[in-house]
């Protein structure tokens, strides 16, 4: 049997971290004021099956003391509710079974009838939120004016999707993520009782695995202990609790905040080559920019958030040190538009791409040369950072060369070698006049049509787009404007 179903809480007072929930349910048992319809709602893995299996017991307890709440486990009610055989305890799991001809099979006319041996007939239904807007309007009804002898433990990870009618005729209970202190002590109670030594590394590491699921923990101590060793170290466990692979995702934002363009798309290339799935690889590198842009704030507390190997801890120090808060959200916000476009896009490493190159773009303005080469005029190299006014005069100096007329065929028949020479001088424009389409050229001014707005903003930068036209009224030998 599965350890998370030996070690599974029986009584009220073995429930882990959840005691805001136990002290009102053990309030209303003790004093017979239950409600006819409860709601438990939260996260996977914390308790909500588990209390609602722990409310049926009391409720139909033969042998329950006065003035507890507790069940005794050990009458014929109790015992046959732990096993799942109980008659007049109806689990049903609404994941499978959605539909209304379900609610009033199971649900509805199973109601009509008393409990044949218990006090009360409950029914539990898991993953309520499941349920199809016919078979709520159907259940309705019965949960609004249910016979005294029924009782209804409905349990749902989604609250939301369930209708206001609905909730509004239940008393709401929320649980939460079980606390890693909380997570901790259970971790070490279930390995003394199993008599295992667990070393204190190996115990957080499965607790930050965890998340908060407690019965997600107990699953990896499970695998862990299967390996048959009565002393688990960080170094057994390291098979069963790899590190997550959170390098990738850390090499890939240094370069971006480096501003290693090549080496970002490198990087991507090789994922591709790989079989990289990179709708996840983007979900994840956008979690782990969450982790910076907190560790900015807190690094304690950034920690908390992912586990982390003490290199990975030191390396995310590291790119704390090299960026600030305001570029690691503005990267998360172009990183989360681009995650949108992955599903649409005719290549699934073009979004990632098209980050790495809008988010390093500006950065090349900055070390590009631009080399005019109008006739007749020996010019110097000029920074692409210098002020507007040097480049309107190396626009001036083509401008007092003899203008003359291009029309469509010279310019597309001299299109690639404007590319190739923009490409020398600014590669991270070519990359988006490539993705362009040239529609025409009237009196010089050439017209293009690009697939996205960023696209069109960077190219009608002032400074970009005199660039532009310098390369190419530099290469028409005449005054050319896009």
């Amino acid at each position: 049997m599965a350890l998370y179903h030996t070690h599974r809480p029986q009584t009220f007072d073995h429930l882990t971290d959840q005691a805001h929930i136990v002290i009102t349910l053990t309030n209303q048992l003790i004093n017979n004021k239950t409600a006819h319809a409860y709601l438990f709602s939260g996260p996977r893995g914390v308790g909500k099956t588990t209390t609602a299996r722990i409310l049926a017991k009391s409720l139909n307890c033969t042998h329950k003391k006065e003035g507890t709440a507790n069940p005794c486990n050990t009458c014929n009610s109790c015992t046959e509710i732990t096993n799942s055989r109980s008659i007049d305890v109806i689990e049903i799991d609404a994941a499978s079974y959605t539909g209304v001809d379900n609610v009033r099979e199971n649900i509805i006319d199973s109601a009509q009838f008393k409990p044949t041996m218990s006090r009360y007939k409950i029914f539990i239904i898991d993953e309520v939120h499941m349920l199809s807007t016919a078979a709520f309007n159907a259940l309705l009804k019965t949960l609004e004016e249910p016979p005294k002898y029924i009782v209804f433990i409905l349990a749902t990870t989604d609250s939301q999707k369930l209708p206001a009618t609905i909730i509004s005729r239940c008393q709401r209970f929320g649980f939460h993520k079980v606390s890693d202190e909380e997570m901790t002590k259970h971790i070490n109670n279930i390995a003394k009782i199993e008599q295992i030594k667990i070393d204190d590394e190996v115990v957080r590491r499965i607790v930050k695995k965890s998340e908060g699921c407690a019965r997600d923990a107990v699953n990896l101590l499970d695998q862990l202990m299967a390996a048959g060793d009565a002393h688990i170290t960080i170094d057994s466990a390291s098979y069963i609790l790899p590190t997550t692979q959170i390098e990738l995702q850390m090499n890939f934002v240094e370069k971006l905040l480096k501003k290693q363009d090549r080496d970002a798309l490198a990087q991507i290339s090789d994922m591709v080559l790989q079989g990289m799935n990179l709708p996840h690889f983007t979900r994840e590198l956008i979690e782990f920019m969450r982790v910076l842009m907190i560790a900015r704030v807190d690094i304690e507390l950034a920690q908390k958030e992912i586990d982390l190997s003490k290199e990975a801890g030191q390396k995310l120090k590291e790119l704390v040190s090299i960026s600030s808060q305001s570029e690691i959200c503005t990267l998360i916000d172009i990183t989360l538009r681009r995650n949108g476009e992955i599903k649409t896009s005719p290549l699934p490493q073009l979004p990632l791409e098209m980050l790495v190159v809008e988010w390093c773009i500006h950065d090349d303005t900055q070390k590009v040369l631009i080399q005019p080469q109008a006739a007749e005029t020996k010019n110097t190299p000029i920074m692409s950072d210098s002020k507007d006014t040097q480049l309107e005069s190396q626009l001036e100096i083509v401008q007092g060369a003899n203008t003359r007329s291009i029309d469509q065929k010279t310019f597309e028949s001299k299109w690639g070698d404007c590319l190739k020479e923009i490409e020398v001088q600014t590669p991270s424009l070519v990359f988006i006049l490539k993705m362009a389409e040239f529609i025409q050229i009237e009196n010089n001014v050439v017209q293009f049509s690009v697939p996205y707005d960023f696209h069109r903003e960077k190219l009608m930068e002032k400074i970009t787009k005199e660039k532009i036209e310098l390369i190419l009224s530099n290469l028409f030998g005449s005054i050319v404007l896009i």
